[in-house]
């Protein structure tokens, strides 16, 4: 190996101790823009810690202890619903008279809509296709009848020979035979 630089000198560039000062300073700048330069957690002191309780953390507390205490009083409801089914004294009329929205409901709700704004799409895409079949055959018939007109043998076979690759060939056939009648 060449003890020389690339520079062929054997004096180094000065360069070197700039940018690892500059490389230091801007990976602090990084740090301290992010919010990571807080390294220790007591210079912001957010918990209010007062003689060894913690506010905040017993109020998530008594909050969890509720939900807990709703869900256990549901599950009791449910399990006396469920012993009153399997001793076959639930009253399913009653259960059914309850309900204010009895009788039949037709297109409620967001599945109704989204059903009803979905066939209004199709049905928009099967008009504008037949539109464009119908349009489309109009046009078939009035070149078939300028084809049929002019009777050119060449024209002819180009147009048979282009059919051939499409599988239309019958009905290209029989639009040229009524329109030369």
């Amino acid at each position: 190996m060449n003890p020389l630089n690339k520079y062929n000198s054997p004096i180094q560039p000065k360069g070197g101790i700039v940018k690892r000062i500059l490389g230091i300073l801007f990976i602090l700048l990084i740090l301290n823009t992010t919010g990571c330069a807080n390294l220790n957690p007591r210079i912001n002191d957010k918990i209010d810690n007062q003689q060894g309780k913690i506010d905040e953390i017993r109020n998530n507390q008594n909050g969890l202890m509720l939900e807990l205490g709703k869900l256990k009083n549901d599950a009791q409801i449910s399990n006396s619903q469920l012993k009153e089914v399997q001793q076959g004294m639930l009253n399913l009329n009653a259960a059914i008279s309850r309900n204010e929205n009895s009788g039949v409901q037709i297109l409620q709700g967001d599945g109704a809509l989204i059903m009803v704004f979905g066939l209004g799409v199709i049905g928009m895409f099967l008009y504008w296709y037949r539109d464009r079949a119908v349009n489309s055959e109009k046009a078939v018939d009035i070149i078939a009848r300028e084809v049929a007109r002019l009777n050119d043998p060449v024209l002819n076979d180009n147009i048979f020979k282009a059919a051939l690759n499409t599988d239309s060939e019958k009905h290209i056939y029989h639009l040229l035979v009524r329109h030369r009648q």
